[in-house]
């Protein structure tokens, strides 16, 4: 598969919950796509001017390609991650969760032991107990000749969303 009929699945399979833009600049580092979910949820009672109670679940996908994963590559996405976790995230009172999805497209399997510890990064983060909500990382990689998709713990939940070869 080419890489820009992969960038148009992926922005159909997302196109009903988010926003996308191409070409998306972050940390001085080039995206060719982002997405953004932000979904409130309001429960009233009697009338809507008594609100019961208000939640907000928000994601941002980075979408990025490279020739071959290194080692340094996969650890500088990962500090991208991180720092969108501190930025795009604001925890308040209706905040429940904020979900930060990185993928990361090649051309190429990369290394076994890269490969080991894409799996084995996980960030998890929680506001006030919990009260203002969480934020997580889901990391994947996907082979886009192949169809192979690695990921972390997280990644897994949305795994077939971003296989290039599984119709969702």
């Amino acid at each position: 598969m080419e890489y820009q009929n992969y960038l148009q699945l992926i922005e159909s399979r997302l196109e009903q919950y988010f926003d996308t833009e191409r070409e998306y600049e972050y940390q001085q580092n080039k995206f060719d796509l982002y997405a953004q979910s932000k979904i409130r949820s309001e429960r009233y009672f009697a009338s809507k001017k008594i609100k019961v109670y208000a939640m907000e679940n928000h994601e941002h996908v980075f979408v990025k390609k490279t020739a071959t994963l290194t080692e340094s590559e996969l650890n500088h996405y990962w500090n991208l991650l991180l720092k969108a976790t501190e930025e795009k995230v604001d925890p308040h009172d209706e905040h429940m969760s904020t979900v930060i999805t990185g993928v990361i497209v090649t051309e190429m399997d990369p290394d076994r032991n890269i490969i080991e510890q894409l799996e084995k990064k996980k960030y998890n983060k929680s506001f006030a107990f919990g009260f203002k909500g969480w934020v997580y990382i889901r990391l994947l990689a996907v082979n886009i000749a192949t169809g192979s998709v690695y990921f972390n713990k997280r990644g897994k939940e949305v795994y077939e969303v971003y296989s290039p070869t599984l119709s969702t």
